[in-house]
């Protein structure tokens, strides 16, 4: 993200009205862009062009859930990857590897795929249509993770342009009533080609270097901790979901295998599209305001600046992570309180009489899974991976069973209720133990280093922080 870090500053720094304006519609846009781009084609695809097939609904439904939660298995740790290896200069590398961790993600989503529809049949050409749109997905997501870790911010943004583009007009072209594997297949094919311009922003920055490497296999062990990270959220985030959808009196069964809940599902998602502010926010200030003062804190522990300038450059960096996670936590919290009273109020359109318990219930929980999010990302911007890693495990627990809960023993009220306090409770303690690293952070670092003394000499913190200090 250093190259929208860079951008974003520069706007700022002109301190007109209309390039701060600017900054804060390029944050939209490199925050929420794709999701918004991805989401609208499918509104239009669904809502104006009037495709209305059932096969259409379901496999466009679960190959994004499907590409999403398999994704989270490889893309934080692909993030990581690709940072040391951008750190490093060594920049030819990184296409081989993302082909690498493309091939292994392929072939893993192939066997899961395999053994779904071996448990739940399906005529051919739906598995057909389904593995491939599911499978160009995840492609989709691993190569446009390489794609923004360039400062091609703009072609990122307009590969998922033209890819929204392609996938109206494609499934328009190739499906009919009496030939519903061409929507599917149009819809695939136009994801196609917002990868393949992924892979030309790729070539561009970092080499024409095509081949396939598996180098990345070394760093697992290094960063395991990343592939579960990942996987854990999308759970996390998922399971409020698959509860309700697989539940008698709330779910539904149209395909063998496939199940929904058209009555949770259409507010929840109205719901998530109000996190918007937050991942605008989240972006503006963590590359701006925030990441000086973690450089300079770093910086200094790097060059060897004596204790009392770290510690100083520490409480600029602490001071600030706290006014920046407030000042986004407020903004959020108005705009949610403003939704939840015009939710009060029958104002919000598109929305029924019996979508408002769940809507109540769903602003709350998307704004807490944002502050969730927020805090989990500043915990890995620490590395403090092992940490990150226990509080998704908690709040997918969480939410698991205090889903199971809510759905089966109280009801429709309920529903959400789950979601909305498994996410609350893991924003409290993410919150909780984020400030108490960083507030130690100058002791952390220090024990992460390697220390160049003789075997059974050593010292303990304490007695170097006095020693600096005198």
């Amino acid at each position: 993200m250093a190259g929208v870090g860079f951008r974003l500053t520069k706007m700022f720094h002109k301190g007109g009205v209309s390039t701060d304006l600017l900054a804060i519609a390029y944050s939209v846009v490199v925050s929420s862009g794709p999701w918004i781009i991805t989401t609208t084609s499918l509104w239009i695809i669904l809502n104006i062009m009037n495709i209305n097939s059932m096969y259409f609904n379901i496999g466009i439904v679960y190959s994004f859930v499907f590409s999403i939660i398999i994704s989270g298995l490889v893309v934080m740790f692909e993030s990581r990857r690709l940072s040391d290896l951008i750190y490093l200069k060594e920049y030819k590398k990184i296409l081989p590897e993302v082909f690498g961790i493309i091939l292994y993600a392929s072939l893993f989503t192939i066997i899961l795929l395999a053994i779904f529809f071996l448990i739940n049949p399906h005529e051919w050409w739906f598995i057909f249509s389904f593995s491939y749109l599911t499978i160009s997905l995840l492609i989709l997501w691993i190569i446009s993770i390489a794609s923004i870790s360039t400062d091609a911010v703009n072609w990122y943004i307009l590969a998922y342009i033209v890819m929204g583009f392609s996938s109206i007009i494609l499934s328009k072209i190739l499906g009919d009533e009496n030939n519903q594997i061409g929507y599917l297949m149009g819809f695939a094919f136009g994801v196609n080609i917002g990868s393949f311009i992924h892979y030309l922003i790729i070539i561009f920055h970092f080499g024409t270097n095509i081949e396939i490497s598996v180098e990345w296999i070394h760093d697992l062990r290094k960063y395991w901790q990343n592939i579960f990270i990942g996987v854990t959220y999308y759970l996390a985030l998922w399971a409020d979901d698959f509860i309700t959808w697989t539940s008698p009196i709330y779910g539904e069964e149209p395909l063998k295998g496939f199940h929904f809940s058209y009555i949770y599902d259409y507010p929840m998602f109205l719901a998530y599209l109000t996190i918007i502010p937050t991942a605008t926010m989240f972006i503006l200030i963590l590359e701006t305001r925030f990441y000086k003062k973690y450089k300079l804190f770093y910086d200094s522990l790097i060059n060897g600046y004596n204790y009392s300038e770290i510690e100083l450059r520490k409480k600029e960096m602490f001071k600030e992570l706290k006014l920046n996670i407030s000042l986004t936590i407020k903004v959020q919290v108005v705009i949610t309180s403003i939704l939840l009273m015009f939710n009060e109020l029958n104002l919000l359109p598109f929305v029924s009489e019996i979508s408002k318990p769940i809507l109540r219930l769903g602003f709350i929980g998307a704004m807490m899974n944002s502050f969730y999010l927020m805090i989990m990302l500043l915990l890995l911007y620490f590395d403090f991976r092992d940490d990150a890693l226990k509080l998704n495990l908690f709040t997918l627990f969480s939410n698991i069973i205090l889903s199971f809960i809510f759905v089966d023993k109280i009801g429709y009220y309920s529903l959400g209720a789950g979601y909305s306090i498994a996410f609350t409770l893991g924003t409290f303690i993410g919150y909780k133990i984020l400030i108490k690293k960083v507030d130690d952070i100058i002791r952390i670092e220090y024990f992460r280093q390697e220390i160049g003394v003789e075997d059974g000499f050593y010292m303990h913190f304490k007695d170097i922080k006095h020693l600096m200090e005198e």
